[in-house]
């Protein structure tokens, strides 16, 4: 029970008393409604949390992040992060109406619960790691299928699928491991890979081209775009331009086990596999594969897959 002649807390600690409640529950959803002695609610807001995250990073675990799973995963994360709002708001309220209630034991303290919990969340964070990687387009190489701006998550997880011809791929080449690069699989393991003047030759037949229109790309140029289809692939967009031949040539090269071939989809404006600094990628040097737009500057390609 309250002492009657217990002098009332100060203003100050008060409100201190209160801000430490919603910075405890930022840290964590149930610690401060511990702060604020509503211990059973707090308990039970950690164990929801907890379970929350396990969710979270099990599904960026489990399945790649296709539009459907990206989309379903965001809506969750949202109704998480109102959670975790609501639940700071609601412990400072508690706690601005619990200061005049004796302390709770030091066995139900929020000290004591930040200190088993704590140490608790960041070992599942460690232990679980987010199977996705989100990626950024700084550079137009890969205009028109990505542009400059395009943010987008991607596959990371150890056992994602092989790629595919006509899947985009992260990597850091070996001769620039510091550098991501974002390019297009043209070419698989046993694949002869030639270009001759621009256009991609694969296992000694010419990749079918249809024209399709024209395209601005890098700084305002206009290039032709063309939907290229390698066999397997379900064909993608590549920009062309007039007049320029440097890296057009290729003599025919077969592509060894574990490697693969990946061009931009600005075929005169990117640094790929014909190139010395480049070459071929090696599947040990893939970062991630694959993905969904999550912020694309351009309209109507938000929540779709990378194409």
């Amino acid at each position: 029970m309250t002492d009657p002649t217990a002098p009332p807390p100060s203003r100050l600690r008060r409100w201190g008393g209160v801000a430490l409640a919603g910075l405890l529950s930022l840290l964590c959803p149930g610690l401060g409604h511990v702060r604020a002695r509503a211990w059973p609610l707090g308990a039970a807001l950690v164990v929801v949390w907890t379970l929350a995250s396990v969710v979270l990073f099990g599904i960026t675990a489990l399945w790649p992040p296709t539009p459907p799973v990206v989309t379903a995963w965001l809506v969750l994360l949202a109704a998480f992060l109102l959670i975790w709002l609501g639940a700071a708001i609601d412990a400072m309220r508690r706690a601005r109406s619990s200061s005049m209630r004796p302390k709770p034991p030091w066995w139900r303290s929020a000290w004591l619960a930040a200190l088993v919990v704590l140490p608790l969340q960041a070992g599942l964070d460690a232990t679980m790691p987010f199977g996705w990687r989100s990626f950024s387009i700084p550079s137009a190489s890969m205009n028109p299928g990505l542009v400059v701006g395009d943010v987008f998550l991607s596959d990371a997880r150890r056992d994602r699928p092989f790629p595919a011809r006509g899947d985009i791929v992260m990597f850091r080449p070996r001769t620039l491991p510091e550098t991501i690069y974002v390019k297009r699989v043209v070419a698989l393991p046993g694949d002869t890979v030639a270009m001759t003047d621009g256009s991609l030759i694969l296992n000694g037949r010419p990749v079918p081209q249809e024209a399709d229109g024209t395209v601005t790309v890098g700084s305002g140029q206009t290039a032709h775009a063309f939907i290229e289809r390698p066999a397997g692939s379900a064909g993608y967009r590549i920009a062309r331009l007039d007049g320029t031949t440097v890296g057009r040539d290729l003599p025919p090269t077969t592509i060894p086990p574990g490697a693969l071939f990946v061009l931009g989809d600005n075929r005169d404006n990117s640094l790929d596999s014909r190139h010395e600094q480049i070459g071929l990628v090696r599947t040990e040097d893939l970062v991630a594969t694959g993905g969904t737009f999550t912020w694309p500057p351009t309209t109507g390609r938000l929540l779709t897959a990378l194409r």
